[in-house]
């Protein structure tokens, strides 16, 4: 039989699975999560049912993870435009995606305006220091998905890579790269916490650090190592993408998914610093505009940065999803529907998630302008 015709035949089996045990099997839900039992436990021990459990997970990770994220940026929009005091009425209604872009858009043109306003008014400097959040995976997780999903891996058998970022954790040997350490002080770096004092262009924190304090590693670290160590890392984490050696390429885009939305991110800061004599008529609007950029628009940034993670993510696994029938060969039929939910739903969180990087794009944007 040609290989198109195979193909063909997989595909459509593929397709009448899904109708047939969606009843039983599921749907991605709203709050995350495969509806029944029916693809949620052991599928088999083949290397198809190894991958198609691999994307469940996935998906059910990336699904609660973009729900929480439409959530977090609707609740984060909204908190910008009452510490804007912009009314309720005035926010959206709900909690839809059209509620997010509302009430999105409303913030966004609110804090151009104001900003606007505030840099053209003479005799005054206005700048925006922003320190930017960051996401660590944990590269003894990635481990243990690869191994679940593509057998042929052993977790910790080789070294795998950062791409994109750098690597994390205890080092007790040399540290070369960056050392963060807990403070309650003065801080010569950056200081990722509450900066009692100012902060200039770079980040560095002019006063007292309550939180980390990043410095340049000179040796020995007792905190956290930034970049490399001469020892193996304890409980490394990367900050970009982890990149195991010898893992196929669907079980690689399962886990990245998987791992993205399990992300530990650490949140960034937005302040907005004014030399000069602000005129009585702008005093308040100067009040309002801080305090949304301290509260509502740093936890913006945040999320910003998880949601585009998973936005890459999410559309490297749905590619992965769309050959899965292909993927996994002969398998029960069971497995075969699951592997099909797997993919529907995913293709609907993705959505989510890229209306989540669209409006905070939209909303930094508005900060950024002139």
């Amino acid at each position: 039989m040609a290989r198109e015709e195979i193909t063909t035949m997989r595909t459509h089996k593929f397709g009448l699975g899904v109708l047939v045990l969606l009843t039983s099997c599921g749907t991605l839900g709203r709050g995350g999560g495969l509806m029944g039992a029916t693809c949620s436990g052991d599928l088999g021990g083949t290397a198809g049912a190894q991958k198609v459990e691999a994307f469940i997970a996935a998906a059910n990770s990336f699904a609660t993870a973009s729900a929480e994220l439409q959530t977090g940026m609707l609740n984060a929009c909204r908190q910008i435009g009452r510490e804007l005091a912009i009314p309720d009425s005035e926010l959206g209604a709900g909690d839809s995606p059209d509620a997010l872009r509302a009430a999105c858009t409303r913030v966004s043109n609110q804090l151009r305006a104001d900003l606007t306003e505030i840099r053209a008014s003479g005799g005054v400097r206005v700048e925006l220091v922003t320190v930017a959040p960051h996401c660590e995976i944990s590269v003894d997780a990635y481990g243990r998905c690869a191994g679940e999903c593509d057998a042929s891996y052993t977790p910790g058998s080789a070294e795998v890579t950062c791409e994109g970022g750098e690597m994390r954790g205890g080092c007790s040997a040399q540290c070369t790269g960056h050392c963060a350490v807990e403070v309650s002080g003065a801080c010569n770096g950056v200081c990722e916490g509450t900066c009692a004092g100012s902060s200039n262009s770079g980040g560095e924190c002019n006063g007292t650090c309550q939180g980390r304090c990043v410095a340049r590693a000179t040796g020995s670290c007792g905190g956290e190592c930034r970049g490399g160590c001469s020892v193996a890392f304890t409980a490394p984490s990367c900050t970009g993408r982890v990149t195991p050696p010898r893992v196929n390429a669907d079980c690689r885009a399962a886990c990245d998914a998987r791992l993205s939305a399990q992300a530990s991110c650490t949140p960034g800061r937005a302040e907005l610093t004014i030399t000069g004599n602000v005129g009585t008529n702008l005093q308040e609007k100067v009040a309002h505009v801080q305090a949304a950029l301290r509260g509502g628009f740093s936890q913006m940034l945040l999320l910003r940065r998880r949601a585009e993670r998973a936005a890459t993510s999410g559309a490297r696994v749905v590619t992965a999803a769309r050959e899965l029938p292909n993927a996994i060969g002969a398998v029960g039929a069971q497995v075969t529907a699951c592997a099909g939910v797997a993919a529907s739903g995913l293709v609907g969180a993705v959505a989510s998630v890229d209306v989540s990087v669209s409006v905070s794009v939209q909303v930094s944007g508005s900060v950024s302008a002139n």
